[in-house]
């Protein structure tokens, strides 16, 4: 489940700042084959925080969104992984 600490990261332009959210199994909804995550086809991730041109980026901070699985580049801040995305490589908002 994504952290909810403050992140000391502001991205710039129309990029996302977002953690990936591991999916727990859970009565309803859609629930993707093993292989699906294996592949890294598609990532499910929280918005943690959005980039200077925000009135272009169509997600807030705490949404849940839909993710190519190679799309972002990957850093670690104080132990937690994050991902810093282009907000046009947003597939979805998951509700």
């Amino acid at each position: 489940m994504a952290t909810k600490k403050k992140v000391k990261i502001k991205p710039l332009g129309n990029r996302v700042l977002v953690q990936e959210v591991k999916e727990e199994e859970e009565g309803g909804g859609i629930v993707l084959p093993e292989d699906v995550e294996v592949d890294r086809d598609f990532v499910q991730a929280e918005v943690v925080a959005v980039g200077t041109d925000e009135e272009k980026i169509k997600v807030k901070k705490g949404d849940r969104v839909l993710l190519d699985g190679f799309s972002g580049k990957k850093i670690e801040l104080d132990g937690e992984e994050y991902l810093i995305v282009k907000s046009s490589d947003i597939l979805a908002i998951v509700e």
